[in-house]
Parts: C-alpha cells; sequence; structure tokens
C-alpha cells in the first residue's frame, strides 16, 4: 500500500482551501493558497467556542471555501476492534450492532465511522478496524455552523486522519511514529506506508520535560526522569507494533511541537532513551514568504485539513 494522499495536481489558480481543527475546546485554523499557508488562527488561553475564529473569519473575509474539519479529540471515541466477516458496504452497520454495549449514547442517536487496518496488520491473524464514534448532534451542530459561515464543509474527521495526511506530505520510506504532546497527557501514532496501524494515549504530557531542576533540599522529578518515564511509554508502542502487530521497527520519531511550550531541550535526551531517531516535524516548506507562524500541533492539524480540502477540489 502507498501513500494515498500523495500530493496530485494542484488546484485552479488562486483557490483558498481552509482547515479546522478542534483541540481541547478550542479552535486552530490554517487558510492556504495552492498548498502555501496565507492565513493562521490560534486561539487566546481565554478564549472557548468557535467566537473567535468567528471573528476571525469575519476580519479576513473568509467565505465560499472549501473547508475540512477535525472533531474535538472530547467529542469521539475511537475503538480498535475485530472486524465482522461483512463487505466493506455493510460493515459500519455490524459494528453498530456489536459495539452497542460499548456506546455512551443510543445506537439511533451516534454517527460511526470504521477505518480498516491493512490486512498485514497483526501477521493477517486478525482483521482488525478502527471505529470512530461521535454523537449525531456533534456533527449536525458543525454542519449547521459552516453553513452559518458561509463555508463549504467538505468533509469532518477525526485527527487521527489528520496526523496520516500529513505525514503523507512527506512521504516517509519507512514506518513512523508521530509524538503529539499536550500540556499533561499525550498521543502516539505508529504509520507505515500510508496505514495508521496504532494510536495510543500516553498518561505524561509537555509539562512533564519542562520541570527543572529541584533546588537543594527540595523534592522534585528531574527533567531526566521524566524523559525517561515519557520514553518507557513509548518504547512500549514501538515493542506492540513490533511484536504484536508485526509490522517492524519504527525508523523515526516525529514530534509535533507542543501548542503551549518547547519541549525541544529534551529531544535529544528523548531520543538517546528510546534508542530512535528524534526531530520535531516542521511543516515549513508550505510557508509564504509573508506567513512564518511556528506550526504547533494544532496549527499543523489544521494545515493537514487544509490541504485535505484542497485535493478534494483539485
Amino acid at each position: 500500500m502507498g501513500w494515498l494522499f500523495q500530493r496530485k495536481q494542484q488546484a485552479s489558480a488562486q483557490q483558498h482551501c481552509l482547515g479546522i481543527e478542534l483541540h481541547k475546546g478550542k479552535p486552530y485554523a490554517v487558510l492556504v493558497c495552492n498548498g502555501e499557508v496565507v492565513q493562521t488562527y490560534r486561539p487566546q488561553p481565554e478564549d472557548n467556542g468557535l467566537a473567535g475564529l468567528e471573528q476571525w473569519l469575519q476580519a479576513h473575509q473568509i467565505t465560499a471555501v472549501p473547508v475540512v474539519i477535525s472533531l474535538d479529540e472530547l467529542d469521539y471515541q475511537l475503538h480498535l476492534v475485530e472486524a465482522p466477516p461483512v463487505a466493506d458496504a455493510e460493515l459500519a452497520d455490524a459494528l453498530r450492532f456489536r459495539m452497542r454495549d460499548l456506546m455512551t449514547a443510543d445506537a439511533a442517536d451516534v454517527m460511526l465511522q470504521p477505518f480498516r487496518l491493512p490486512q498485514d496488520a497483526y501477521r493477517g491473524r486478525m482483521d482488525m478496524v478502527f471505529a470512530a464514534v461521535v454523537e449525531r448532534t456533534i456533527v449536525k451542530q458543525l454542519v449547521s455552523w459552516c453553513r452559518h459561515q458561509q463555508l463549504q464543509l467538505k468533509t469532518i474527521t477525526i485527527p487521527e486522519m489528520s496526523v496520516l495526511s500529513l505525514v503523507a506530505e512527506f512521504e516517509p520510506e519507512s514506518a513512523v511514529g508521530v509524538l503529539r504532546l499536550d500540556d499533561s497527557e499525550g498521543m502516539i501514532y505508529l504509520l507505515r506506508e500510508g496505514a495508521m496501524y496504532l494510536s495510543r494515549r500516553l498518561n505524561i504530557g509537555a509539562a512533564a520535560l519542562c520541570v527543572q531542576e529541584a533546588a537543594e533540599g527540595e523534592l522534585s522529578l528531574s527533567t531526566d526522569s521524566q524523559v525517561d518515564a515519557l520514553a518507557l511509554e513509548i518504547q512500549r508502542s514501538l515493542d506492540y507494533f513490533d511484536s504484536q502487530i508485526g509490522m517492524g521497527v519504527v525508523s523515526e520519531i516525529w514530534v509535533l511541537a507542543p501548542d503551549g511550550m518547547d519541549v525541544s531541550d529534551a529531544l535529544p535526551q528523548l531520543e538517546t532513551s528510546v534508542n530512535t531517531p528524534v526531530r520535531l516535524l516542521n511543516p515549513s516548506r508550505y510557508h509564504s514568504e509573508m506567513q512564518t507562524v511556528e506550526m504547533t500541533a494544532s496549527l499543523a492539524l489544521a494545515l493537514a485539513n487544509a490541504l485535505t480540502a484542497q485535493r478534494e477540489v483539485a
């Protein structure tokens, strides 16, 4: 399987597309024109909801543009389950019946989207599928909001697919891991040849990597010990990817710059601890000369969504 999201033809001249990433109750947005970033929106710390984004859209007169939105992780559930022996067209309904006890809402009130893992996952012993479950009202609210903002909604997706799309822009030749860290938690995604094989939550975040050494006589964990704790969680994921899923060794760990802090000083130690190359993933090649804002994690996924919208238009 190759990278299905590889860049194809360019959209028509001066085609603007918008990507929105919803994260921890806040929106992030990137506007691109023919693959080049021209505007970005990052919420203020006190912002909640979509009001600030609405003002930004109005200020820049952004209307009638194609948009792809990724759901807030707080608004959906992602399950990895064994696929029922049915055709793709029947998979969602079969999963809805099988997973009815796992759903927090009535089955009639949720939408379910399956994503099959490649056949080589788990050495072909099991047919596995990711199932994204979201309450129908959340999707309806986003559709209504886009209509009110006069945006051309193309797709509502999930961050896992945004990560996959972002990594596809770099077309790695071997398996890679993507690390996303919030203040107190994180996510690791393991991908190979255009598919995601593992999405796993981590119980340690960027704040732990910015801990300073305690003064003499004070009790505190050092940054090194926190890096080692994170490295252990990453190593468990890498080992599972290799031994259980059967997909071999991950060649690199790509770190999405956290939205609220700088962890770059801790990355060399992390690289030593996991014995795997670790580097920041910075999609700066999409910046225009006038737009050089740092692409932190949420903006990077908003960019991936904008590029997805562009491909759909093309």
